[in-house]
């Protein structure tokens, strides 16, 4: 009963925040892009402290030398809403891929648009694998980072799951090293559950995949790491 009060609170001021952000920081959108990424980070780091004061949830980093600056490609597990709320923050600016339906959220989706993320359209065939895999140069040219979840969805942990090809394309147009993320935020924060449990979430940044493997030794290593 208490982690559901707890979690209630959590989740109440999160969304508020949230709110608060996405509303009072609209005027931000006619300026530079580099200012809605600091809003983005500053949000990031309140979420956090909500996560910690009210659940005590709150996370640890391994391998933290294995944090490579700029072009490079994260490909990470993927358990809970808390990896695609906290690992930005912890890699710094990067490209995210969301569906384009995203983009219609309220004020979310007005921020979204600003911080230049990469949008896919399912089913579009060729010329969408094209435009991605431009748009993903273009943002690599500003010294941003590539985050990708390679099991495509959330995963319970502990769980045995074959990559998708996304991460896969990625690795061989863009020529860049794959820096492989494990964690376990599913043990305290499951998927689409509403209870959050205090602990600590451990976040492993693994040895970098270095570029120049076939697609199926790389996507081997890659399944045997996550």
């Amino acid at each position: 009963m208490i982690i559901f009060f707890k979690s209630l609170i959590c989740n109440i001021l999160f969304c508020l925040w949230t709110l608060f952000v996405c509303l009072f920081t609209l005027p931000i959108l006619i300026f530079n892009r580099k200012y809605d990424v600091k809003v983005w980070f500053f949000w990031i780091k309140i979420s956090n402290k909500i996560f910690k004061i009210f659940v005590n949830l709150n996370y640890e980093i391994k391998g933290q030398k294995n944090i490579q600056p700029g072009k490079v490609i994260y490909a990470s597990q993927h358990q809970s809403a808390w990896d695609t709320i906290m690992l930005p923050y912890l890699i710094g600016d990067c490209i995210i891929f969301h569906k384009k339906s995203l983009l219609f959220i309220p004020l979310f989706g007005l921020h979204l648009f600003k911080l230049g993320m990469v949008i896919i359209t399912i089913n579009k065939g060729s010329n969408s694998l094209k435009k991605i895999i431009n748009d993903t140069k273009k943002g690599l040219k500003k010294n941003r980072s590539v985050l990708i979840f390679p099991h495509g969805t959330r995963t319970p942990p502990n769980t045995i799951n074959k990559i998708q090809s996304g991460v896969v394309i990625l690795y061989k147009h863009l020529n860049i090293k794959v820096v492989p993320i494990k964690l376990n935020s599913g043990k305290y924060w499951g998927k689409n559950s509403f209870l959050k449990y205090p602990g600590k979430i451990i976040v492993e940044f693994l040895k970098p995949i270095k570029p120049g493997l076939s697609p199926g030794e790389f996507r081997k290593r890659l399944e045997k790491l996550l």
